[in-house]
């Protein structure tokens, strides 16, 4: 006679620890995810600060490199570059303007002039400063017109800098602060050469 085998299951403690571990397991995963997900945010706004730095220094590199000569139209009606015919002492200028009372650091404001070779009354006027912590980029069109904008909301130590060893260089320094997390910086220190004769730097003393 045969005997009959009863199929043996699984005691609570057996399931109690298979629970455990599937939920041991679970919560691994997770922790994995969550310092994944955490890791990915703060890569990704890290990368976007960097975005804002980049653009920040493309855009004054752009526009300084794009300073020309300013064109005239002397008495007889000859087009001529200003600063070009003898005697005319006046090429288009970087105006630097140090307006605190440490000429050791620079000055804190620019401003140049932006022309075209196809319309003589072309002539934005660019200025680069700091408002309330804010970085501004102003142009004014020669109607008078004005645009503003504000490349970083946070910015600090906006220094620009004539080089003594060449009148058509530039030098500049600016920390780029991140608005949502402010332990986050960058300080930049680079410089943009002036790639053309008759445009030099100049730097103007103005003490409030």
């Amino acid at each position: 006679m045969k005997k009959v085998q009863h199929k043996k299951g699984f005691t609570l403690i057996e399931l109690s620890i298979s629970s455990l571990i599937i939920a041991l397991i679970a919560l691994v995963l997770i922790m994995v995810f969550r310092g994944n997900l955490t890791t990915w945010k703060w890569g990704q706004k890290h990368m976007e600060f960097n975005q804002q730095v980049q653009m920040i220094m493309k855009q004054i590199f752009t526009d300084l490199k794009t300073v020309n000569p300013v064109l005239n139209i002397d008495a007889d009606g000859n087009l001529m570059f200003q600063g070009e015919k003898i005697n005319d002492l006046f090429p288009n200028l970087v105006t630097i303007y140090d307006k605190d009372k440490d000429p050791q650091n620079g000055g804190e404001e620019i401003v140049f002039f932006q022309t075209s070779f196809t319309d003589i009354n072309a002539k934005d006027r660019v200025r680069y400063y700091l408002d309330k912590e804010k970085l501004i980029r102003e142009i004014e069109d020669y109607n008078g017109n004005k645009k503003t904008k504000v490349l970083a909301e946070k910015a600090s130590d906006l220094f620009f800098k004539a080089d003594p060893g060449d009148i058509r260089q530039v030098l500049i320094k600016l920390t780029v602060i991140n608005e949502k997390n402010p332990e986050m910086k960058e300080k930049l220190d680079f410089a943009v050469r002036l790639e053309t004769d008759l445009v030099c730097v100049k730097v103007v003393k103005q003490y409030d």
